[in-house]
Order: C-alpha cells, then sequence, then structure tokens
C-alpha cells in the first residue's frame, strides 16, 4: 500500500514538473518570438546609410550590410560620401535630410556636432551600448571601429643611416631624415584627426598655433604635405620620402604587404602629463539630426554592437585594418586570424584621443599658419 502512495506521489511530481516545464518552455518561446517579430518590425523600410567610398561600403554590405538585411527586413541604402560632403549635404537640406546615418572620424563628429548636423541617439533603444568601453561612447550613436595613427618609415634607409626607430619628435628631427619627411596637408582627410597630436608632439598647445609650428619647422624639414594616402604610397614606393607623420597603420601594412621596404613605428604622444603609444582615431556610426528613421538607425547600432554581428563584420574589420568597438568583436577577429594582433587595439585607453572641440576653436589659426611646416 505503501508502494503504490509512493508511486501515485510520485507520477504525481512527475506529472507537475512536466507541466512546469512545458509552461516555462511555452513561455520562453513566446519570448523569443515575440522578440523576433520585434526585430522586424521595421520590414520593408529603408534606411540610407553615408558612407565613405564605393568599395568600403562594398565591403560594409558584404559582410554586416547582409547580416542586418536578413535579420530585420530593413534594406540600406549604401551611399558614397565624405564627413565634409555629408556636413554640407545636411545643412543644405533644411532640416529634412535626405541620409539617416552617417560614417564620421572624431574630429570630424566635433565638427559636425558644432554645424548642428548630427542627433542624439537615446541609450535606452542601444542596450548594447553596455559592451563598449565608456571613453568610446558618443551621444550621437556608436563608435563603429578604431585604428591606430602612428608612424610610417623605409626601414632600408634607416638601417643604411643607422637611424633609430622614429617614434617621436626627436626622431622625426635626424640631420639624415632633413627633405625625407611628410605631414598630412590640410586638404588630407588625415589632417584634422592627426594635427592636435603633431601640435603635442612638438611640444605646443592649440591657442597658439604659429609658435608651435615655427618650432616644429625648425626641428623637422619636410619634404612637403600629402593630400591623399595615393600621395603617401608614391612617394613612400619611390623612396624619396622615408618617413610619414599622422599616417593610418593599415595604410602602413598595405604598403608592406606590396614588398615595398616600410615598418610602422608606435608614436608617443604626452598630453596633460599623460603617455600615450598611439593617435586612436575612432569611426563612428552618427544619427543624421532630423532624420525621420531614428528608430531605425537606432536598431541598426544595437544590432551592429551584438556578438552575433560582430562575427558577421570580422572580414570588414580585416578588410580595413579596424578594431571592433566590443571585446567580443575583437575576440572574433583575433580567433579568425590570429596575425591581427600586429594592428587590433585591445586597449583603447592607451591611445591619444584628442579633445577635438578645443583644436576646433583655433582651427583658423591652424589652417593659416600649417604651410610653414613645409618651408
Amino acid at each position: 500500500m505503501a508502494t503504490m502512495k509512493f508511486a501515485s506521489s510520485l507520477t504525481s511530481r512527475v506529472v507537475l514538473m512536466s507541466c512546469v516545464f512545458a509552461v516555462a518552455a511555452s513561455a520562453l518561446i513566446s519570448t523569443a518570438n515575440a522578440q523576433e517579430k520585434n526585430i522586424k518590425r521595421f520590414a520593408g523600410k529603408t534606411l540610407t546609410f553615408a558612407g565613405y567610398s564605393s568599395t568600403f561600403n562594398e565591403e560594409w554590405a558584404k559582410s554586416f550590410g547582409q547580416y542586418f538585411e536578413k535579420r530585420t527586413g530593413i534594406k540600406i541604402n549604401w551611399l558614397p560620401s565624405s564627413p565634409s560632403t555629408n556636413i554640407t549635404r545636411i545643412r543644405a537640406a533644411g532640416g529634412s535630410p535626405d541620409i539617416d546615418v552617417m560614417l564620421m572620424d572624431s574630429a570630424n563628429l566635433a565638427r559636425g556636432a558644432q554645424e548642428g548636423v548630427v542627433g542624439t541617439v537615446d541609450p535606452a533603444n542601444i542596450p548594447n551600448m553596455s559592451k563598449v568601453p565608456a571613453s568610446l561612447r558618443i551621444q550621437a550613436g556608436i563608435p563603429s571601429m578604431m585604428y591606430r595613427y602612428g608612424v610610417c618609415y623605409r626601414a632600408d634607409k634607416f638601417e643604411e643611416h643607422k637611424l633609430g626607430t622614429p617614434n617621436s619628435i626627436g626622431g622625426w628631427s635626424a640631420k639624415s631624415l632633413a627633405g625625407r619627411v611628410m605631414f598630412p596637408n590640410t586638404a588630407a582627410a588625415q589632417w584634422l584627426i592627426s594635427a592636435p597630436a603633431i601640435a603635442k608632439s612638438a611640444g605646443g598647445d592649440y591657442a597658439n598655433a604659429s609658435k608651435t609650428l615655427e618650432v616644429l619647422a625648425s626641428k623637422v624639414k619636410a619634404y612637403g604635405l600629402f593630400n591623399s594616402s595615393g600621395d603617401v604610397d608614391a612617394a613612400m614606393t619611390s623612396g624619396d620620402v622615408w618617413l610619414t607623420v599622422g599616417n593610418n597603420q593599415g595604410r602602413c601594412l598595405a604598403l608592406k604587404r606590396q614588398k615595398v621596404p616600410v615598418e610602422y613605428a608606435h608614436w608617443a604622444i604626452e598630453s596633460d602629463g599623460k603617455k600615450y603609444n598611439d593617435l586612436i582615431n575612432p569611426d563612428n556610426l552618427v544619427l543624421v539630426k532630423g532624420s525621420p528613421n531614428k528608430e531605425l538607425v537606432e536598431l541598426f547600432m544595437n544590432e551592429y554592437l551584438s556578438d552575433e554581428a560582430a562575427a558577421a563584420t570580422v572580414p570588414l574589420y580585416r578588410f580595413i585594418a579596424g578594431t571592433p568597438p566590443t571585446k567580443a568583436g575583437v575576440q572574433k577577429v583575433i580567433e579568425a586570424d590570429p596575425t591581427v594582433k600586429a594592428w587590433i587595439i585591445e586597449d583603447p585607453d592607451q591611445l591619444f584621443l584628442p579633445k577635438y572641440a578645443d583644436f576646433l576653436v583655433h582651427l583658423r589659426d591652424w589652417t593659416t599658419n600649417w604651410s610653414k611646416i613645409a618651408r
């Protein structure tokens, strides 16, 4: 009899537990379905993305773009552009922009904020922002990837002339380098990004461009100023230039892959009593002020920061030598190709991120006096 009661009790418990698990499983399925339905809530709509070159946009489209469109049902219109073009375009639209989200490096983002063309996202709609280091969080959107800026030099020429690694202005000032050094011109995309760091390297401050550039010109004899990466590539390949300052590490690596005997040198920068080992340039996904598709943009940003999207975006990071904005993303890239450790940024706080808004206050003074370094 006792055995029968025990069996009956056990059966009841099993039935009860089965019911509990069934209810729990049903709840999980319902939640998952609701979330999936939520992801598709904008299916059929179109988001206009103002990126950089057509080639760069194609890499975005093949990696994250393909993942995002399949997951959400949102179509992306990839528009070749540039930060300066976007600023002009948005201002001309008079509050009715025809782009929704744009790529802007941190220097041009400061310009965009100054010009009143960037919006403000709602952090509650981008919960994955918690994955981003606090120092890289912005009100206008999210960081998309980060790059190192430093010094690229002709290793063969440096070895021939017994020159040390050119990590700072002391190394750029060697007599045998006179007329062999290039800096960016004010028209180059690299200029606004790197000019504040060049000022710090010369021991100057943002408020006195003339004096700072006179000091730099007295120490470093420049070959000239480059307007584009193409200028750098040609000058470094020919051997006319042995050292370029303020150049993306990815470009230096690209030259090395082309068998040009170059190496990348970390850029020692000191600012406000702190020492940094390179200039960091975060590229950001920025909400366009006045976009009628703000919610789509916020979904786009939140999805981009997800671990799943990081895996899908690995080809883009490797194509441009850009570091993902999350630890999970960094790990995905390293797992895919351990050699990326040559350029990956594992601790962004070790790199110098200028206060571009402070520099922009004195922008006219800097652009007017910059040519002094090419004497």
